[in-house]
């Protein structure tokens, strides 16, 4: 009779003994499953507030998109203007009727001065295009800050582009060659930091009206020639002044 009855006090005392760990487990169990829950609000939280927050809409922000998406299209929506304030930005697309001229004149200027190898005329059909080859002309190799030598060639161009009120657009374009710097990583951010810069020069040195000044980099994207060739290549790396088809609407309706 002594043996089962000890039996039976080890067994008591061996349940005795394992209930705390039972309800130790069992709190753990629960502590991972509010984590989880937890973890789901947040994820919950998180969401409504990207949702409100897309449906906030900021007109501002979306005139800016639409520019923007309108630029890569030629439309004159590409002007540098602010969305809300400032001149408004009411264009036709009316071309001036002095161009002609103006294109004559400068293949003049150019031919006097003895700039064949920096500076080309030409009309298509965005308007008349002036083309300023970058190569070791305007720019050392990789880069967008312009030479001392260019900025009188930029100031006599100034001088034919301010006789009429044709919108005008900076046009940056590189060859297929691949750049990869810490400032340029592409050749997208080299050919738009070389329109920027020329854009900024003729308003910000010249005194070009701002608002008919827009900027674009096109990269090795529109090439004129196949880049088969360093010839080829090099009349690829080239800046574009293109005084546009299109003037500003007259502020008095």
């Amino acid at each position: 009779m002594a043996q089962p009855a000890k039996t039976a006090a080890r067994a008591a005392e061996s349940k005795f003994r394992n209930r705390p760990k039972e309800q130790q487990l069992e709190t753990a169990g629960m502590m991972r499953w509010l984590l989880t829950y937890a973890d789901m609000i947040t994820l919950m939280l998180a969401l409504f507030i990207i949702l409100f927050a897309m449906s906030t809409i900021s007109r501002v922000k979306v005139q800016e998109f639409a520019k923007l998406v309108s630029a890569g299209f030629d439309n004159t929506w590409s002007v540098n203007q602010p969305p809300n304030g400032g001149t408004n930005g009411d264009q036709s697309f009316n071309a001036s009727a002095n161009i002609p001229a103006v294109q004559q004149e400068l293949q003049q200027y150019v031919q006097s001065h003895h700039l064949q190898n920096q500076v080309q005329v030409h009309m298509d059909r965005r308007g008349l295009v002036i083309t300023l080859l970058s190569d070791k002309s305007f720019y050392n190799s990789g880069s967008a800050e312009l030479r001392p030598e260019t900025m009188p060639i930029l100031d006599g161009i100034y001088g034919f582009l301010k006789k009429n009120d044709n919108l005008i657009r900076v046009e940056g374009n590189t060859d297929n060659v691949p750049i990869s710097t810490a400032q340029y990583p592409t050749n997208w951010e080299l050919s738009a930091a070389r329109a920027v810069g020329v854009a900024r020069y003729l308003v910000e040195k010249d005194g070009l009206d701002p608002t008919r000044v827009s900027a674009a980099g096109y990269g090795e994207f529109r090439p004129r020639k196949p880049n088969d060739t360093d010839a080829d290549r090099q009349a690829n790396r080239r800046v574009d002044i293109v005084l546009l088809n299109a003037t500003k609407a007259s502020e008095e309706k």
